[in-house]
């Protein structure tokens, strides 16, 4: 079969998915897959599903092998194109579907047992990406002989998912690396930085998956850095923390990097120090972020709120119309007096230091509010975010300091008010200091 037997194969199979008028006898796929008859087309339908999966998987193998021919023969060059992944993206593979991919062709030829059953379109590329991977995982941290590595390849094709492949890739590492009698003045396995490694992607609802794997002292540090961020914090009537401890540990991750953002002593990006950009409409649209995408109108007002962060007003077509005006955003000297009234988050039992904290517009700067003592307000960005996504709400009381709302539902009696963190006495009475 060569490249135009392909073509004509695959307009076949277009052809009989299209929709067209049932005739006597004859039942194209389309009939069977958009009305299949109960009980009678059931043996039909699983082979045709099982077919297709087999067809998917030779499919992955052929586009993986296919990229990798091109960059033997050096084809995205000629297309002003730097690798093979750039070659798939620009005819319409996904990113993510291109870089595995050409992982899996590269890979090819060092794992000829998996290869051999890819071409008979029995492993799928997601199974066959996580064998290449748990291998170059093995044999970074530990030398194995060519029957190791042909052992080690077969164990790993038992498994009946890419998490266990993973999982099993790892385990394998740990017990080799534990009996193998490494070199004099080798770096053991958990303190060498050469196999530091982490992933970020990008889910298919916006939010950002990522996975670390880091030598003992950056692991140190990192932990360091997070336990006392980690720490549970009493809600305002004094309960535990409702926050699971991962919740717990991703917001104190977020606090690092939010710490990070507002030095000044960090790399530059793109010649300018690197913050979140929030772009924004100048009529009807989408908020949306420079690296996430699209969000909603709540965290794109929460973004607005902080001085770290930039606001970017695009007009239709996306050209810049107004970088934000200076008097939004909370100067150094207001910032200063907030911290001298609320000496840190004000949220009622909160209390985190200044240098954790966002300057909230107490009335929105959209609304008419002005960036003042008086309309500002400092909240870490676990209790910012309450004020913008959880329901709770916040004034300036008659004494010049912060009040909160509990959240409550509309028509139930509204809760009773709560002092500001700095606020919290022994009494009751509302002149108490």
């Amino acid at each position: 079969m060569d490249a135009t037997d392909l073509e004509t194969f695959v307009d076949a199979l277009i052809d009989d998915l299209t929709p067209v008028a049932a005739r006597e006898g004859d039942r194209p796929l389309f009939h069977l897959l958009d009305a299949p008859r109960r009980g009678v087309d059931d043996e039909a339908v699983v082979a045709v599903l099982a077919a297709a999966v087999t067809l998917r998987n030779l499919a992955d193998h052929v586009i993986a092998s296919a990229v990798v021919a091109a960059e033997r023969a050096a084809i995205p060059a000629r297309q002003h194109l730097r690798t093979g992944t750039d070659l798939l993206t620009s005819i319409g593979v996904a990113p993510g579907a291109a870089h595995r991919a050409v992982r899996v062709g590269r890979a090819a030829h060092t794992l000829p047992a998996l290869t051999a059953q890819q071409r008979l379109g029995a492993v799928g590329i997601e199974f066959a990406d996580a064998v290449g991977k748990g291998i170059s995982h093995i044999t970074s941290r530990v030398a194995l002989s060519e029957e190791d590595r042909a052992e080690i390849v077969t164990t790993l094709m038992t498994q009946t998912t890419p998490s266990l492949v993973d999982k099993k890739a790892r385990g394998i590492a740990i017990t080799k690396a534990a009996t193998s009698s490494p070199e004099e003045g080798a770096v053991p396995v958990a303190e060498n930085t050469d196999l530091n490694d982490m992933t970020v992607v990008q889910t298919e609802d916006g939010r950002v998956a990522a996975t670390l794997d880091l030598d003992a002292l950056t692991g140190e540090e990192l932990l360091a850095a997070l336990d006392p961020l980690t720490r549970p914090i009493p809600l305002p009537d004094g309960s535990p923390d409702p926050r699971p401890v991962g919740r717990r540990r991703a917001d104190a991750f977020g606090q690092i990097l939010r710490t990070y953002l507002s030095g000044s002593g960090r790399p530059m990006s793109g010649g300018v120090l690197p913050h979140v950009t929030l772009i924004r409409p100048a009529t009807q649209g989408v908020d949306t972020l420079g690296f996430g995408g699209p969000i909603s109108t709540a965290t794109a007002e929460l973004i607005a709120c902080d001085s770290t962060l930039t606001s970017v007003i695009v007009d239709h077509s996306g050209a810049p119309l107004d970088v934000g005006r200076s008097e939004r955003l909370f100067t150094p000297l207001i910032r200063k007096g907030l911290a001298v009234r609320d000496g840190g988050c004000a949220h009622p039992g909160c209390g985190r230091p200044v240098s954790w904290c966002d300057a909230h517009h107490i009335t929105p700067w959209s609304a008419g509010g002005t960036t003042s003592l008086d309309n500002g307000v400092l909240l870490c960005r676990l209790h910012h975010t309450a004020i913008h996504h959880g329901g709770w709400q916040v004034y300036l009381g008659p004494d010049r300091h912060p009040w909160f709302i509990p959240p409550h539902a509309q028509g139930t009696p509204t809760p009773e008010h709560l002092r500001s963190h700095a606020r919290r006495t022994m009494t009751d009475l509302p002149t108490a200091a």
